[in-house]
């Protein structure tokens, strides 16, 4: 496969691919997008790298038709999902809420992250490309129960380094050590 280059500056591309049974050629789709949606309903995750191993983990698919000599058939298939082009910001969204028939609910899970977040060669398609390294900039919470109620708080570093909790028009300095909490929503990291 050959990889062709997305061309809008600040967007990150995502690089999907299907694999079939042997005779069928693989599917490449390449997708822009700004921010990455991370499930942690697994009972797996309980850190940032645990969510985005998951994020780019092989996923079966059922039911999945391939056309061969202009006929579609069922064939097993698996995809995968790799970052093709790292941007200079990365926003990571924790899908703490759902929505069914039977209403929405929020997950409370407490999932760990860090001041410094590395983009492993395994979360990229070109394994050759160097690993990137981030810093976190900023936090979106959202306190409440549900995901009807509730309120968001938003905690930012400022260019001196202190860091500000903004919640509505109160913007206080807090210690660092209240930005690692295990209930953030919305992470967002700086390319170092």
């Amino acid at each position: 496969m050959v990889a062709t280059r997305w061309s809008a500056k600040d967007d990150w591309v995502r690089w999907s691919v299907v694999v079939g049974v042997a005779g069928n050629k693989a599917s490449a789709t390449i997708q822009p997008y700004l921010l990455l949606h991370l499930n942690i309903s697994s009972g797996h995750v309980w850190t940032i790298e645990d969510a985005l191993r998951l994020f780019s983990a092989p996923e079966t698919l059922e039911g999945y038709r391939a056309s061969a000599a202009g006929k579609a058939e069922v064939v097993s298939a698996s995809k995968s999902v790799k970052i093709l082009e790292p941007s200079d910001m990365m926003i990571l969204h924790l899908m703490r809420f759902s929505y069914g028939s039977q209403g929405s609910t929020k997950l409370h899970k407490p999932v760990h992250f860090s001041f410094e977040l590395v983009l492993g060669r395994e979360l990229l398609v070109s394994p050759s490309t160097k690993i990137r390294r981030y810093e976190l900039v900023a936090t979106i919470t959202h306190h409440g129960r549900d995901p009807s109620k509730g309120h968001y708080t938003a905690d930012t570093r400022h260019s001196s380094g202190k860091w500000l909790r903004c919640d509505d028009a109160s913007v206080a300095a807090i210690p660092r050590s209240k930005v690692l909490h295990d209930q953030a929503y919305i992470l967002f990291y700086k390319r170092l």
